[in-house]
Parts: structure tokens; C-alpha cells; sequence
């Protein structure tokens, strides 16, 4: 039980509250309250976590590095197979192409 309170910690820096998703959105928290199911429904977004106003913050990290593109593994795959970089750069030449 001496690890309690030390979970909790780590928890709280997997997710990430309304406030700040709201702010990386630039989108006010009203707005995201009112919006965020059809948001999620139109663009992909992260669906939040049932018990309050948070999301789970490596799924809205991906979702933000990837300009909306689906991820192609779970939100909890936490393998090498998901980085971030990749999926970014992916996402980014497959919206914008690439000119040489």
C-alpha cells in the first residue's frame, strides 16, 4: 500500500484534463464540454476517459503529432512500433505530399 499515492502520481501524468486539451485544441473548455462527441465522431479525436474530463494523454499526444490521422495500434500499445515521429511524418507527406 506504500505505493498508492505513487500510482496516482504516475496516473496523473498519463492523463490529461479539459483545460489543457481545450488550450492545445485552441479551443475554449466550454466549447470542447458541449463538442467533444461529434468532435470525436468528425475528426478521430481521443475519446475521453468515462469517470470525469480527462483523455488518456499518449492518445491525444498521438492524435495532435499525426494531424488527426488514425493511429494504426491500440492508445495503450506502448511497444517501439508506435512512434510517434513516424506516424507524424507519415500523416504530414500523406495530407500535404512532398515536393523535391
Amino acid at each position: 500500500m506504500a505505493n498508492h499515492g505513487m500510482g496516482f502520481a504516475m496516473l496523473s501524468n498519463e492523463t490529461v484534463g479539459l483545460e489543457e486539451v481545450a488550450a492545445a485544441l485552441g479551443k475554449t473548455p466550454a466549447w470542447l464540454r458541449r463538442h467533444w462527441l461529434d468532435y470525436h465522431k468528425r475528426t478521430g479525436f481521443p475519446r475521453r476517459i468515462p469517470d470525469g474530463w480527462v483523455w488518456p494523454r499518449r492518445a491525444v499526444q498521438l492524435w495532435l503529432r499525426t494531424a488527426g490521422a488514425p493511429a494504426p495500434l491500440p492508445a495503450n500499445q506502448n511497444d517501439a512500433e508506435a512512434d510517434p515521429v513516424a506516424l507524424a511524418a507519415a500523416a504530414l507527406l500523406a495530407k500535404y505530399g512532398a515536393s523535391r
